[in-house]
């Protein structure tokens, strides 16, 4: 409609200059009329473009509807070909990852049965260590008291020195001298009015003796061992050593040595324990020096059992030697007897070799005497018709023996045969 105005604007415009002589109202009707051209125009224009729209989106829809069920069906059947294509793949993948998961699904299944095995046997172990430590909690509550009953009872002087011998022939089985040692009977010892009593007298090689003694001075050990403070352990521990030093001194006194035959110059002391000796040393550094100027050896279980150990092997010497003498001794029995043997023997040929030549003097008499007297016989129809077995005659002698020294028996002697 616009461009209908437009054209009837360019009319109006044209007819005014082509005849400006014409008036206004012939203008006017002419604008009228395109103005009424133009609306019946566009009516005309706009009936007909609703018409063909109308046509348009009929056919539009109508081509739209074959389009769309078209598409639908043949996306029906794309999608139903994808469904089983993927429904077959889906199965072939489960296939896959099942034949894949089933042997780690049976190990899974396998690992559970142990762990709840395992988990069976750790609960059982639990109750068993439960136990067990129950009764090593008893064990430990006994072995307090028993300690503390052992620790009173060590402080008793006469418990100690039981102990302490106990000790004593413990090295002693350890070392392996039980054979050569004299154990608790304590000899008694005298020298003029004195009387004394060793717990062990050693036995050397050569008729040689040592005399032992064991001493167990505790009674400051324990106490410094249950003392709070340093201090009070350290006065317990100077104690430990001056009661060491004072047996020391009365073992020294006793001088075993001049009361035992063959002894050597000195006496052992045997300290039950290693820190009874290392506490006391500590405190006393010169305990060494002052028992060897005393003729006194102090000794642990270890140094014991060292001093034991080389007393054996000296033992161990003098058995051998009494047997390289004792196999000496039967040698010379031995050759002796053999001597003695090879005389019957040689007699004995003698006699067999007179038994051969007398065997045949026998048979020679035999042959020329009986034999011809039993076949006249026999001739004369008096005896059996059997004819007299034949006797040979032995042409063998026997085997002379060689003598002793090694010579050859004679050339002209034949030997026996061994059939």
């Amino acid at each position: 409609m616009t461009e209908l105005w437009q054209l009837a604007s360019s009319s109006a415009a044209s007819m005014m200059s082509l005849s400006p002589e014409i008036g206004v109202a012939g203008l006017l009707g002419l604008l009228l009329g395109g103005l009424f051209g133009s609306l019946i125009t566009a009516f005309v224009h706009a009936r007909l473009q609703r018409h063909m729209g109308d046509r348009f989106e009929t056919l539009s829809a109508r081509a739209l509807d074959r389009n769309t069920e078209r598409f639908l069906a043949l996306a029906g059947e794309r999608l139903g070909t994808l469904e089983r294509s993927s429904v077959e793949a889906l199965a072939r993948r489960e296939a896959a990852v099942d034949a894949l998961i089933r042997p780690l699904r049976e190990s899974l299944a396998r690992v559970d049965e142990k762990l709840h095995r395992v988990e069976t046997e750790r609960h059982g172990h639990y109750e068993a260590l439960t136990k067990h430590l129950e009764l090593v909690a008893v064990a430990h509550r006994s072995l307090e008291e028993e300690t503390r009953n052992l620790g009173q009872a060590l402080r008793a002087p006469q418990a100690r020195g039981r102990w302490g011998e106990l000790q004593l022939r413990r090295v002693v089985e350890l070392a392996g001298m039980l054979e050569h040692c004299d154990f608790l009977e304590q000899p008694t010892l005298r020298s003029g009015d004195s009387l004394s009593r060793p717990d062990l007298i050693v036995r050397l090689p050569g008729d040689r003796q040592i005399a032992i003694d064991a001493k167990a001075p505790l009674e400051a050990y324990l106490a410094a061992s249950e003392a709070e403070d340093e201090d009070e352990a350290g006065r317990c521990l100077e104690a430990h050593a001056r009661h060491v030093r004072r047996h020391l001194d009365e073992l020294s006194s006793r001088a075993y040595w001049s009361r035992l035959d063959g002894s050597p110059e000195f006496v052992v002391l045997f300290l039950p324990g290693e820190p009874f000796f290392s506490a006391a040393l500590a405190r006393d550094p010169e305990l060494i020096e002052r028992g060897v100027a005393r003729r006194v050896l102090i000794a642990s279980p270890t140094t014991l059992i060292a001093l034991l150990r080389a007393i054996a092997q000296g033992w161990q010497q003098e058995e051998m030697t009494e047997n390289a003498m004792a196999i000496s001794r039967l040698g010379r029995e031995l050759h002796e007897r053999i001597v003695t043997l090879s005389g019957h023997f040689e007699t004995l040929g003698r006699k067999l070799d007179g038994a051969v030549v007398a065997y045949n003097t026998a048979i020679g008499s035999f042959e020329s005497r009986v034999r011809v007297s039993a076949r006249r016989m026999a001739d004369l129809g008096v005896s059996s018709p059997e004819p007299l077995p034949d006797l040979p005659e032995i042409d063998r002698r026997v085997r002379e023996p060689r003598s002793i020294s090694g010579e050859n028996p004679s050339p002209d002697a034949a030997h026996v045969d061994a059939s």
